[in-house]
């Protein structure tokens, strides 16, 4: 008769589970699989906003740069020099010149101390910013590594000195406007010498390089830029950044 009572209650306390416990438990473990499913899908917003508010113009500006010193250095072995860049002897020239020169002679000098400098600025902006950006385990360190083998190369035989990169970075960056300089107001800028001595050490290097000195440098340039290219690419791109950019250069 126990057996039959006790068989009798377990009936009916399964029934309310299954009735009205387990469905709640059911719906309570939906809940908590949807909001776990909702936080995972902000924090993956999140961190690709943040990467891609730092790394993207990095990867942009790698490109650039890549693009430029590829042009200077197929040059510089097909003739010796490249003569686009020698339209002044000496960096101070620069600041004597009128403003139809900068959209002239003296336009591939200066654009490309430009776009050396915005890349300075963005990788100031990726070495600021590290401890917020969200990347795989250990790519932190391998990014790093990676930031310091370009600003190396720009520094190498007597460069841009390391310290001064982020500072000619942080001066072509308008903290008012939250916006880097554009060509125009970089010209303007270099016009006034007493600012534009702070990029005397890059508008060497370029003079030098269309000279036809210190090669190397420019060789070790591109193989860093491309080898921290490839890894944006890996982590934030969509295809290859700088193998895209010379296709439609090229064709």
């Amino acid at each position: 008769m126990l057996a039959g009572i006790a068989t009798l209650l377990f009936t009916v306390l399964a029934g309310i589970y299954t009735a009205f416990i387990l469905p709640s438990l059911q719906d309570y473990l939906k809940t908590r699989i949807a909001r776990y499913n909702s936080q995972r899908e902000e924090s993956e917003a999140s961190r690709n906003k943040i990467n891609l508010i730092y790394l993207n113009p990095l990867r942009l500006w790698l490109e650039e740069a890549y693009v430029r010193l590829s042009e200077i250095a197929d040059g510089i072995d097909t003739h010796g020099s490249a003569a686009a860049l020698l339209f002044v002897t000496q960096p101070s020239d620069v600041s004597k010149q009128e403003a139809a020169w900068f959209n002239s002679e003296g336009c591939y000098l200066v654009s490309t101390c430009y776009i050396t400098a915005c890349l300075f600025f963005a990788i100031k902006q990726v070495r600021d910013n590290i401890p917020y950006l969200r990347l795989a385990k250990g790519s932190d360190t391998e990014l790093m590594t990676l930031l310091f083998q370009v600003s190396q190369a720009f520094l190498q035989e007597l460069g841009v000195f390391y310290v001064i990169q982020p500072s000619i970075g942080n001066d072509v960056y308008l903290a008012a406007h939250k916006r880097l300089m554009t060509y125009r107001e970089f010209c303007e800028l270099l016009q006034q010498p007493e600012q534009r001595v702070w990029f005397d050490r890059l508008i060497l290097f370029y003079l030098e390089t269309g000279a036809g000195k210190k090669r190397a440098r420019i060789q070790t340039a591109l193989r860093a830029i491309q080898a921290l290219s490839t890894f944006l690419d890996s982590h934030i791109g969509k295809g290859v950044a700088i193998g895209d950019r010379l296709k439609a250069e090229r064709g």
